[in-house]
């Protein structure tokens, strides 16, 4: 019996622990299509500093809003659709 609970604590302790993946809240996420949000991660994983990716953040919120009132949708302060034209 102990012979067998040393055993899985072990193996208990080989094996990685699963670590969920942090992800920031897409500005606007709610006007983006899965594609769109995916190639927007995987821009701000290529660019080569903070200051790139501060940028590549500054145009896309650029675009969002642009997106927002050609829809007629407003956005708050962190891109959520909010009051008039929000589809809830």
């Amino acid at each position: 019996m102990h012979y067998l609970l040393r055993l899985l604590l072990c193996a208990f302790l080989l094996v990685p622990p699963v670590v969920a993946e942090e992800r920031e809240y897409i500005y606007g996420a709610e006007l983006m299509t899965p594609k769109e949000r995916n190639a927007y991660r995987r821009s701000l994983q290529q660019a080569p500093n903070d200051e790139a990716r501060g940028g590549y953040r500054q145009q896309h919120r650029e675009r969002i809003q642009k997106r927002a009132k050609q829809g007629g949708k407003q956005l708050d302060d962190k891109g959520i659709v909010r009051g008039h034209g929000a589809e809830r």
